[in-house]
């Protein structure tokens, strides 16, 4: 599946801001399946045997179709990351708050678990965003017709959680490897099971809409005051989406931090209270269905720290047509391709060594677009072929695939190399042009792929100027984020 212009979610207004039932929770839901992964405690894993099938399993293979991103990071020590869709859901029936019934979301993250389990990256894509939603097929085998210019959370009230699987694929050209729809019931118990959850406000609260009553400074926070603080919109911040969105993943964050402090799960009392309102509101795929698989998965995680499990809202600005919407910016697509990739977010990457300069000659006649390349690693360091490979998808080359070069000899191979069939010859000159200090050459079996093998001299990608061409590289912007370890009151 190609990934399309998409645009991002505004921000609602203050008029948008009216009290909605138990949906604007969802945020703080979903850090039930983060809260699993990250404490992964033997304890807890026996007592969640007992509770095994409470989780219920949701088969989505089928109406996801065959069209769909590859999977292209380096795998570390035999693991692969994952990218995980993690789903608020929100089960209405008519004239019950609302006059539609079924099921919405107003809430999506997305988790990325790196490949060697030392840092995990939580994503929030605003409800509100303007995005190019695509064709999607119904658990019924109904269709969904696409739908260009839509708010976000339509997918899901449109076409359930395999609509919003399949835009944000569209949107961010990554693979989703599972999915988790989360339904609020279970919240308050929860945050009662965990002794309640440490919030900070700036001001002393009364909230006659979402009932919150909370005086200025660090509380602790349980049950009806939990729901309200994460609900609501008004008493806090300045009334948007985005705004509740900050306040939710300090929650998150908050919640992490609270269920990794020491024996806290090891409570039997607490341990199963937690246990059974967690998995009562799970809805997973197969793959995390299975009790095994999720043990497995939570263990490789146990050793990531608070401050490496990072949280950020999707870079988005103003919809021109609604200022009530917001739209992605350009500046998106890095984030996209550092999660894709299995890389450092930008502004967090470390720099390569290597700073020689694009090689002077005739003009570059093949732009960056029209170049397919394959990149693999033969420097013997763990991610550098998916460094490389971000880095010249950024500047615009189409990368087909990224893993592991072969007969690559202690220490790594010295000096990276480009590789191109002659019929391609143009296509040679600007990828090594781009691949600063790279040995250029031929092979008349390649065809239209070209391949980079990354050395040990950690090459750098650097600009390349094509004859007539106006592509741009991507631009990039430092991303406002926080850490799980982050102080509440920040």
């Amino acid at each position: 599946m190609q990934s399309t212009a998409a645009r991002r979610h505004a921000p609602r207004a203050r008029h948008a801001a009216r009290t909605r039932p138990l949906k604007r929770i969802l945020s703080a839901l979903l850090v039930i399946f983060a809260v699993l992964l990250a404490t992964a405690t033997t304890t807890a894993f026996v007592a969640y045997y007992r509770l095994n099938g409470n989780i219920t399993a949701q088969d989505l293979e089928r109406v996801l179709g065959d069209d769909r991103p590859a999977k292209v990071a380096e795998k570390a020590a035999d693991r692969e990351a994952q990218n995980i869709l993690l789903m608020g859901s929100d089960k209405r029936k008519a004239g019950i708050g609302s006059a539609v019934e079924g099921e919405r979301s107003d809430t999506t993250i997305l988790l990325h678990v790196a490949a060697d389990r030392s840092s995990a990256v939580m994503v929030s894509i605003p409800r509100d965003s303007i995005v190019d939603i695509p064709e999607c097929m119904r658990e019924d085998g109904t269709t969904v017709p696409a739908r260009p210019s839509e708010m976000f959370n339509a997918a899901f009230s449109e076409g359930g959680a395999a609509c919003t699987i399949r835009t944000v694929e569209s949107i961010t050209d990554i693979r989703i490897d599972h999915h988790v729809v989360v339904d609020f019931s279970g919240f308050k118990d929860m945050v009662n099971a965990l002794g309640g959850v440490p919030v900070c406000v700036p001001y002393a609260v009364t909230d006659s809409k979402s009932h919150l009553n909370l005086e200025a400074g660090t509380q602790t926070v349980k049950g009806q005051q939990a729901l309200a603080y994460v609900r609501t919109r008004n008493a806090l911040g300045n009334g948007s989406d985005l705004s509740r969105i900050d306040r939710q993943q300090a929650f998150l964050g908050s919640m992490v931090s609270k269920v990794r402090s020491t024996g806290l799960l090891l409570r039997p009392d607490r341990l199963y209270n937690f246990l059974a309102a967690a998995t009562n509101s799970l809805t997973t795929d197969p793959g995390l269905a299975n009790l095994n698989a999720l043990r497995k998965l939570a263990q490789d995680v146990k050793g990531i720290d608070t401050k490496d499990v990072t949280f950020v809202t999707v870079p988005n600005e103003p919809y021109p047509a609604d200022p009530n919407r917001v739209q992605l910016k350009p500046s998106a697509e890095a984030l996209w391709t550092a999660l894709r990739f299995d890389q450092p977010l930008p502004g967090k990457e470390k720099k390569p060594s290597a700073t020689a300069s694009a090689r002077t000659g005739p003009p570059l006649l093949t732009a960056p677009e029209a170049i397919s390349v394959q990149v693999l690693n033969g420097s013997g360091v763990i991610g550098e072929a998916s460094r490389v490979a971000r880095e010249l998808t950024a500047a615009g080359f189409n990368v087909v695939g990224v893993g592991d070069a072969t007969a690559v000899p202690p220490g790594g191979i010295a000096t990276t190399t480009v590789s191109h069939d002659p019929a391609y010859d143009e296509s040679g000159r600007t990828l090594g042009a781009a691949v600063a200090g790279s040995t250029v050459t031929e092979d008349v079996s390649l065809g239209s792929t070209l391949v980079v093998v990354v050395g040990a001299d950690s090459p750098a990608v650097v600009p390349v100027e094509v004859l007539g061409s106006t592509a741009s590289p991507q631009a990039e912007e430092t991303l406002s984020t926080r850490s799980a370890d982050d102080d509440i009151c920040a």
